[in-house]
């Protein structure tokens, strides 16, 4: 099974708040924006152009298409993690990122708020490094508390 179709089960049989799917034109302008993005958000989004996980330890929320760009637009978010995509948060001012460093190959790491927009140090203060958003679902899923 490949980890798109893996990620997709598991949160079908969670309390997932799920949303219309992405248009095939919304994830082109994602990838304009930002290149090439990990393949099991694409699966996300095609299955739910946003939505949210709750009831576990780590609140789990991925923003919409329109929202991860408006995001970019503003700017200040990413004035400190220039090379990341902000694609979700927790609700509590801890943003949920992938690393699109060439080094780091696309892990998911979260990181607050504050820190991503205003501390020249930022990549240092990230609070959760993952490898996958399968893996980091996956995690949440069996409730650990990542954040």
């Amino acid at each position: 099974m490949s980890t798109s179709n893996e990620l997709i089960n598991m949160i079908s049989t969670q309390e997932w708040d799920s949303q219309n799917p992405a248009a095939a034109s919304a994830i082109e302008s994602l990838e304009a924006a930002f290149g090439a993005i990990p393949e099991d958000y694409k699966a996300l989004l095609l299955f739910s152009n946003g939505g949210s996980l709750y009831g576990k330890k780590t609140p789990f929320i991925v923003y919409s298409v329109a929202e991860v760009l408006a995001l970019f637009k503003e700017k200040d978010l990413y004035k400190y993690i220039p090379q990341s995509l902000i694609f979700g948060g927790d609700g509590g001012g801890t943003i949920y990122c992938f690393d699109l460093r060439p080094d780091k190959g696309q892990q998911v790491f979260f990181i607050r708020e504050e820190d991503a927009g205003y501390e020249p140090n930022a990549y240092s203060n990230i609070v959760f490094s993952g490898t996958t958003l399968t893996d980091t679902i996956q995690r949440i899923v069996n409730n650990e508390k990542l954040n």
